[in-house]
């Protein structure tokens, strides 16, 4: 017969193994939907869309990105250049409908390559035209004090009009520590 001493240290040694191996594994899966306000009006390129997007994406300090969409619920297919930042670009020009300009200050501040999306038509039944990037980039919030976020820029190729002023979705999906 085991004592209930013997019972209670043998639980106690149970629950800090579970403890610790549950403690060893937080990171989780996370997407980040977000919609830029943008004009029902001309865009010409090189202009911003919607202006610098501040996106809450971090639960702790770091992260691996994965993955970045974006659709146009009115169908655009006009390619766009994603700026994706680990720190507030305070140098740089990211204003709905006007140029933008990645000041030299904020290039360190980039959390990747920028890359371009072109949204094509996935199927028929529908107008809203996607693109998405996927890679793997660790990467963390380099805010000073910590904020979580991740910061956006989305920046029109070529002439485009959205269809309304909520025609853009992005969405940002990684795994978190």
């Amino acid at each position: 017969m085991i004592s209930p001493k013997r019972d209670a240290v043998a639980a106690l040694l149970a629950a800090l193994v579970c403890t610790s191996a549950s403690a060893q594994f937080v990171g989780s899966d996370i997407g980040v939907a977000f919609t830029p306000t943008v004009q029902n009006a001309a865009y010409a390129s090189g202009n911003a869309m919607g202006g610098l997007q501040t996106i809450p994406f971090f639960r702790i300090s770091s992260g691996v990105f994965d993955n970045f969409q974006i659709t146009s619920k009115g169908g655009s297919t006009t390619a766009m250049t994603i700026y994706i930042f680990d720190t507030n670009p305070v140098s740089s020009t990211c204003t709905d409908k006007s140029a933008f300009s990645l000041g030299a200050a904020d290039v360190s501040k980039l959390a990747m390559a920028p890359f371009i999306l072109t949204p094509a038509v996935v199927g028929s039944g529908t107008t809203a035209t996607v693109a998405q990037q996927t890679q793997a980039i660790s990467m963390q919030n380099r805010d000073n004090p910590f904020t979580g976020n991740l910061y956006v820029c989305i920046v029109a190729n070529g002439a485009v009009t959205p269809a309304s002023t909520t025609d853009l979705v992005g969405k940002i999906s990684g795994v978190l520590d």
